[in-house]
């Protein structure tokens, strides 16, 4: 019998990312792994899975994050979850990975798995759909389609913007489309504006003790270095340095 326990390995895993040390999550999630492998628990394996593709994405281990989504893929099939939230999110996570390395076309079969199940089982402001709007949009981006791109940019604001609880996936969502209006029109105004509102979030001390709230300043830090805004790159991580210190 498995003493597998999703709740107890995801606060485990989280407090390896609160400080920063990718190594001992690394070392973590293939120790978990093995033990869900071991007791032949399916369930528990997928959990762990979907944490290792993330993860693999993160640190850029795309032959891992390759073999971990494949092995995942199976699993959604064989438990049952395919048509579930569940599954549709480790299909969200799948995709955003292919994006990640490249196969942003392999990546859109699996948005629109998790857009089917999203609609039929979500309230379209659903915090997930933004999240779903706002990865697909990168991989449209990629793939050429500015103008889906934009529109699904401006559905993820348009949805994350309704409640302050998910103020640092608008301050992504801001960033990113940014990107996408430069690469469109390098002098369009709105490119600064974005910045600047998703500046303002990053910078307001109501969300410094958000979860994720280290973790976005850096993913959004290098943003700011790329379109000359040097100030507020460094000031973005030493944000992120200072909450990775006190964890």
């Amino acid at each position: 019998m498995s003493g597998f326990s999703a709740e107890k390995f995801i606060k485990e895993l989280d407090s390896f990312f609160a400080r920063e040390d990718l190594s001992g999550a690394g070392e973590y999630l293939r120790a978990v792994y093995s033990e869900t492998e071991r007791d032949g628990d399916d369930r528990g394996k997928l959990t762990v899975l979907n944490e290792m593709i993330g993860f693999f994405r993160q640190t850029g281990e795309g032959e891992e994050a390759l073999k971990a989504i494949n092995e995942a893929l199976v699993l959604i099939e064989k438990t049952g979850i395919a048509d579930e939230i569940s599954g549709a999110t480790i299909y969200l996570n799948c995709a955003t990975t292919l994006k990640c390395f490249g196969k942003s076309g392999e990546a859109m079969k699996y948005y629109e798995k998790t857009q089917a199940v999203y609609d039929k089982k979500l309230d379209k402001n659903h915090p997930l759909v933004a999240g779903l709007y706002n990865n697909k949009a990168l991989a449209l981006q990629d793939l050429g389609k500015a103008e889906e791109s934009e529109k699904c940019f401006r559905k993820a604001i348009e949805i994350t913007l309704a409640d302050s609880a998910n103020a640092l996936e608008t301050a992504v969502s801001y960033v990113n489309l940014a990107h996408l209006i430069f690469e469109e029109n390098p002098l369009d105004e709105e490119i600064n504006e974005l910045l600047d509102k998703a500046f303002a979030i990053l910078m307001s001390p109501h969300y410094y003790s958000f979860s994720k709230y280290a973790f976005t300043c850096r993913k959004c830090a290098p943003s700011y270095g790329y379109f000359g805004r040097f100030a507020d790159e460094k000031l973005l991580n030493e944000r992120a340095d200072k909450v990775y210190a006190g964890n």
